[in-house]
């Protein structure tokens, strides 16, 4: 018996011997920064002279007046669920065709995490050189090759066009992950269910959508939740494509933090924008969740 206790207790105090470095780091690493962004955000906060000046909820309620901040939020929410969206319809598609046995399987499925794999940065240079409308080969493509158009498009220097060229470059860069995803939930299918569908006279339609979709789905709401807080948190390519322009057409709620932070110098500002953007992240984290429950309770049933 006392054997037991003991091992019990050494157990105990090597798990808290491994958890507690982790503990530490996050603390250190997220904890302490996001309570000092949380305070930030009551203070006026000169990052040039470092003097702060307590404001209250004045930095707040400047934001919900702001018409740049509500332009801003529209178009992280225009450029979040149109590259979820996109996403997951194509990540499906491609994860059905990987799936099947088809010769070169293997070699196609790592061809098409190329995209992740690169830095935003390296793509963002990459894609803005192609873009171009004087040397751009895409353009020269289109006008001199396929003769679609006739004059160059403005990929990045249109108002009109620059948040949807940048949306389709990120649908380039991240699809791939949701491939990942989706591919490893197919390959965990449960071959029986195919076998009673078959039995009971179901056609391909009823497979896929009682069988295959149904399976996916769990999965399916788990990476488009994680899609939706990264790509809303996302800064690096939307701000390396068209800096914000033109026009502020492509100024999502990071790059807007960023701005004030950085060119501004307001952080106060910037500190109480990102209290909203954790807000909204922590309401789609809710909503997505009781949607993963709800769906894994219908699997089961």
């Amino acid at each position: 018996m006392r054997i037991n206790i003991g091992k019990k207790l050494g157990d105990k105090i090597f798990a808290w011997g491994l958890a507690v470095p982790s503990i530490i780091a996050l603390s250190v690493l997220s904890i302490y920064p996001f309570l000092t962004a949380v305070q930030s955000s009551f203070y006026n906060v000169s990052t040039i002279t470092r003097e702060t000046t307590f404001a209250g909820l004045d930095n707040y309620i400047y934001i919900l007046k702001s018409e740049l901040f509500w332009e801003s939020l529209k178009r992280s929410f225009i450029w979040t669920f149109s590259n979820v969206s996109i996403q997951l319809v194509i990540a499906v598609l491609i994860s059905l065709v990987l799936h099947q046995e088809l010769k070169g399987r293997n070699f196609a499925r790592g061809l098409v995490l190329i995209p992740y794999l690169i830095p935003s940065i390296v793509v963002a240079i990459v894609w803005r050189f192609m873009l171009n409308p004087t040397v751009g080969v895409i353009n020269y493509l289109l006008v001199e090759i396929f003769h679609i158009i006739d004059e160059p498009i403005m990929w990045l220097i249109k108002p009109e066009s620059a948040l949807w060229t940048v949306i389709l470059v990120g649908i380039w860069k991240y699809t791939p992950f949701m491939i990942i995803l989706i591919l490893g939930r197919l390959q965990c299918t449960p071959l029986e269910l195919y076998d009673a569908a078959k039995i009971d006279g179901a056609n391909t339609l009823q497979v896929f959508w009682y069988i295959t979709f149904a399976w996916l789905k769990p999965v399916i709401l788990v990476a488009a939740m994680l899609r939706t807080i990264w790509l809303f948190n996302h800064f690096d390519l939307v701000y390396l494509m068209a800096f914000g322009g033109p026009m502020n057409t492509t100024t999502t709620v990071p790059v807007l933090i960023y701005r004030a932070a950085f060119e501004e110098m307001r952080m106060g500002r910037a500190s109480a924008i990102s209290m909203y953007l954790v807000i909204i992240l922590l309401i789609a984290t809710i909503v997505y969740t009781w949607m993963y429950n709800r769906a894994e309770e219908q699997i089961k049933c």
